[in-house]
């Protein structure tokens, strides 16, 4: 479920200005795990602390609801704002709204069963980066 978000993080640290991440933070609501995963994904992938807020935050749809990344030119900020579409804010571009739609269960598997070899990252995410996450529940 995390494939998309991933997906474009990391392609929007592919553009100028290349500048470090200094934290990052999570949003999502309280039931959904993945979250913490992502978190722990951008902690070993960025070296920074990054936290993970679990809200309620009244919208219709649960799930990861937003990330923002932190550096010293402003946070860049990926904010599901409809259940199909996320917008992308970086200083000095334009806003754009971008299709990140919510991934069926059947489409997940299909993605994990594409690869049966061991996957590293996963592993490291689990043993290494999750017992480091924040959580802030509200």
């Amino acid at each position: 479920r995390l494939t998309l978000w991933r997906t474009q993080l990391a392609a929007v640290l592919d553009q100028p200005p290349y500048e470090p991440i200094t934290e990052a933070h999570v949003t999502s609501t309280p039931d959904f795990p993945s979250a913490k995963m992502l978190a722990a994904w951008l902690q070993l992938q960025l070296g920074v602390p990054v936290s993970c807020d679990l809200t309620h935050t009244g919208l219709s749809w649960g799930g990861i609801h937003g990330v923002r990344l932190v550096r010293s030119s402003g946070d860049i900020e990926l904010t599901r704002i409809e259940p199909s579409v996320a917008r992308l804010k970086q200083p000095n571009q334009p806003t754009h709204d971008l299709a990140m739609p919510r991934r069926s269960l059947r489409d997940c598997l299909a993605e994990e069963l594409r690869r049966l070899d061991p996957d590293e990252v996963y592993g490291r995410v689990v043993t290494e980066g999750l017992p480091q996450i924040i959580v802030h529940a509200s």
